[in-house]
């Protein structure tokens, strides 16, 4: 059930299931891993221990994702379970059995980047900005952290700023709120999600080029270089 258009060197997005389900969770984290290896005669995924703020995630063995895997040739998705976790010399490895067909998604895709960055955000009929914190974004959407709920469905306009090789790019947009939830009841602190709307072609490529560049600036300093 593996497809040939997998390779070595992925990047893997692994979202939770509901127990017996083809759910995700609503709020679950959803964490970001390499391929490492693939057995085909065993439909057998293996990916790195996803790692957040430098510890090891440990996956429950026999729980159920939903892998999202992105290749030269598009987005795929199956549903996989956790067979078991060990160490290879340093890595910490996962192999995750492949239970469904791998599905091709008929629509663009943007790989979400873990972040801290500043954002100043209001509705689109009013002129009395907030701030917040962006804590992942794509090229079709972001997250953020504030003191405001805001109503699904409503219309954000946004001002952030993307730091690339001492340049930065000051970028306006669009988003329809998708979601927007406390996370923090002591803080009142709020979680945002945006899917970002009627985004210019410029304006997506740079937020794409910032994710690119920092991605790569993140796996040499993991390397050591």
């Amino acid at each position: 059930m593996t497809h040939k258009a997998l390779a070595l060197g992925d990047k893997v997005e692994v979202s939770r299931l509901k127990f017996n389900t083809n759910e995700t969770y609503k709020n679950e984290k959803v964490y970001v891993s390499i391929i490492q290896d693939i057995n085909d005669e065993e439909d057998e995924i293996i990916i790195s221990a996803p790692v957040e703020n430098g510890k090891i995630i440990p996956l429950e063995v026999g729980a159920s994702y939903i892998l999202s895997i992105y290749t030269k040739g598009g987005l795929y998705k199956c549903k996989s379970s956790v067979k078991n976790r060990y160490k290879k010399k340093e890595l910490h490895l996962i192999t995750m059995e492949v239970n469904s067909a791998m599905e091709k998604s008929q629509r663009r895709q943007y790989f979400r980047l873990e972040c801290i960055l500043s954002i100043l955000f209001a509705d689109i009929n009013e002129d009395t900005w907030s701030e917040g914190l962006i804590v992942d974004i794509s090229g079709g959407g972001l997250r953020f952290t504030s003191k405001k709920k805001m109503e699904a469905g409503s219309t954000l306009k946004c001002k952030l700023n993307l730091y690339s090789n001492s340049k930065v790019d000051t970028i306006e947009l669009k988003g329809n709120v998708i979601l927007s939830d406390i996370v923090d009841f002591e803080t009142m602190k709020y979680e945002t999600r945006i899917m970002f709307d009627d985004i210019s072609n410029e304006d997506r490529e740079k937020i794409i080029k910032f994710i690119f560049e920092e991605e790569r600036k993140r796996r040499k300093r993991k390397k050591g270089l």
